[in-house]
């Protein structure tokens, strides 16, 4: 029997909140007893770095709240799950509004004194907020971005250092990592400067700034002759990696010091807020229905998850989205909303849902919480699939994502769904095995015999090297990954030697696994780019033509597409060919 999570002193609540035609989504933290002595309001940052900073950002406003504070994080307008969508007009208009109509929020509940906190470009917004408020009791700008124009050439260098130029094409929009910036919204934030801001923006203000950085000249000189405090934003580079998101525990300490602090005195009973709990209308269908989303507990572990749907349209099998890594239920920079409200106005119900320890879920007793590739994330997804199908948990549809496909793939295998759509697979999935458990069933491999004679003298060839470099030698030889690897340095090797390769070499290859999927039935769509395609395909040849022949399995080849997909014409790909497949599969609406 599962056992339940713990639960904190802190109640966190999913809300809806701002204009009802485009409503923001949030969540409020208060403690338990409804007694605060003040309200905070959290800014994120934008793109990847949105996602990176989610997870610490909910252990932020939990440890706030403990402190006696209501904390309100949320999604601007167009990101996250809030209503609209990055290339709506009036981005950085909406984006402040967005700051206002939270903080507002806060305020009109009747919290006593106010602080703002932001990250990045959360920073700059926060900014703005506290000079339209005329100042507020405390500002925390977390390594802030100055300027707009600072933070877009960051943006361009990024796309550079990535392969896709100065991305500064003729319209003069930029192509960030997770987000677009169309031209006139990179004019607006182009306009956007701390150095402009003229009168007060807090009593107090903390800078956090990461180690060896010096001072922005900008940022000193405003802030000059103020009431400032300069710490160390320590962790920040591992927080902002996309692949660990490390939540920076001596900063957030530090955040939650100074606010406790600086936000004191007697404390009020927080009233109400004017926030709906949903449902809220975030689309509507080609017909004029409202598209709707509500927030959902999944199962004994009370995963969190959105469900979006149009409400008596719904006729095809519900479609659950799984996430890849450490991300929480938005997907790869906001792919399962698009999809899901694309799906929605087609007449598919979905849900989005966090992995246990991840996002918004809770944590399971003795679990690590916020791991990439967590062991746990399999029987997260059965638990979400009996859970939002009771009647029978196999009437379902899964989609995943690299390493949601993977966890995907692994359910087909053991409870086989109705059809599964993955995208960008991964096979070579290396979660640390619990005690006493089987080895994963999609788990690609070499053949033991092999691990243990090339093992000993690779480890001895690597003597000098780095350990990880061995160790990453060593995981490459236990996953089957290696012929990758020499097929990329040698691309002349023939065929016929993968082949032998492959049936020879290696134990429960892609191919061998995907058989066995569409061997029980299971309708099997699969979506790759070209190089991740290339570890399914090596000496495989002839079972992959095979496996097109078969009624239950349909590839989608994508060669422009990338691994993680972050610009928004691959993104919007992808959610057109999934969304196209699944229609023709299922028909909701015949």
């Amino acid at each position: 029997m599962t056992e339940r999570p713990t639960r904190s002193p802190v109640e966190p609540a999913p809300r809806w909140f701002g204009p009802h035609e485009r409503p923001l989504f949030g969540w409020m933290h208060l403690p338990r007893d409804g007694k605060v002595r003040g309200g905070v309001v959290l800014c994120q940052p934008l793109g990847i770095e949105a996602i990176c900073v989610y997870f610490s950002y909910r252990l932020l406003a939990d440890r706030l709240a403990e402190q006696g504070l209501a904390v309100l994080r949320f999604d601007y307008d167009g990101t996250g799950d809030s209503a609209g969508q990055e290339t709506d007009p009036d981005r950085v208009a909406a984006w402040l509004a967005s700051v206002a109509a939270a903080t507002d929020e806060l305020a009109a509940a009747g919290a006593p004194r106010i602080g703002l906190v932001g990250i990045r470009m959360g920073g700059l917004f926060a900014a703005h907020e506290a000079k339209r408020r005329g100042g507020v009791d405390a500002l925390v700008l977390w390594d802030p971005c100055v300027s707009g124009q600072g933070f877009l050439r960051e943006q361009r260098f990024l796309r550079h250092l990535a392969g896709g130029g100065d991305d500064k094409s003729e319209d003069e929009g930029v192509e960030a990592p997770g987000l677009r910036f169309e031209p006139e919204t990179v004019a607006a934030l182009g306009d956007l400067d701390v150095a402009g801001m003229d009168g007060v923006l807090a009593k107090r203000t903390l800078v956090l700034l990461p180690p060896g950085a010096s001072k922005p000249r900008a940022l000193r000189h405003r802030l000059d002759g103020l009431d400032v405090d300069w710490q160390e934003a320590s962790g920040q580079e591992a927080l902002l990696d996309s692949q660990r998101q490390e939540p920076p525990l001596a900063a957030i300490d530090r955040v939650v010091d100074w606010l406790s602090t600086e936000l004191h005195g007697e404390e009020v009973m927080l009233a109400e807020p004017p926030i709906e709990s949903g449902p809220a209308a975030v689309g509507a269908t080609p017909g004029g229905l409202p598209v709707l989303e509500h927030t959902v507990r999944l199962g004994t572990l009370e995963l969190f998850g959105i469900i979006t749907e149009t409400q008596g349209a719904q006729r095809g099998p519900t479609v659950v989205l799984v996430n890849e890594g450490n991300t929480h239920h938005i997907g790869q920079a906001r792919i399962w909303v698009d999809l899901a409200r694309s799906l929605g106005a087609a007449g598919f119900r979905t849900l989005r849902f966090d992995l246990s320890g991840n996002g918004d879920s809770g944590t399971r007793p003795g679990q690590r919480p916020h791991v990439a590739r967590a062991p746990e994330a399999i029987e997260d997804v059965y638990e979400a699939m009996c859970a939002i199908s009771p009647g029978d948990p196999t009437d379902v549809v899964l989609v995943g994502f690299c390493s949601g496909a993977y966890e995907v793939i692994e359910q087909a295998l053991l409870h086989p769904p109705r059809g599964i759509s993955v995208i960008n697979p991964s096979f070579s999935f290396d979660p640390p095995e619990p005690e006493g458990t089987s080895v994963r069933l999609a788990r690609q491999r070499s053949k033991r015999w092999v691990v243990g004679l090339v093992g000993t003298p690779l480890r001895w060839a690597g003597r000098n090297r780095s350990p990880v470099v061995v160790d990453r030698w060593i995981r490459a030889l236990d996953n089957g990954t290696w012929p990758v690897a020499m097929a990329k340095r040698s691309p002349g090797i023939p065929e016929p030697i993968w082949r032998f390769a492959s049936k020879h070499l290696l134990d429960n290859t892609a191919t061998t696994i995907l058989e066995r999927v569409v061997a029980s039935k299971t309708e099997t769509f699969m979506v790759c780019g070209s190089g991740d395609f290339l570890p399914i395909r090596i000496g495989a040849d002839d079972q992959i033509r095979a496996l097109e022949e078969s009624p239950n399995f349909r590839l989608a080849l994508l060669d422009d597409l990338t691994h993680a997909s972050w610009v928004m014409w691959q993104r919007r790909r992808l959610v057109e060919v999934v969304a196209q497949q699944l229609e023709e599969a299922y028909s909701p609406n015949t």
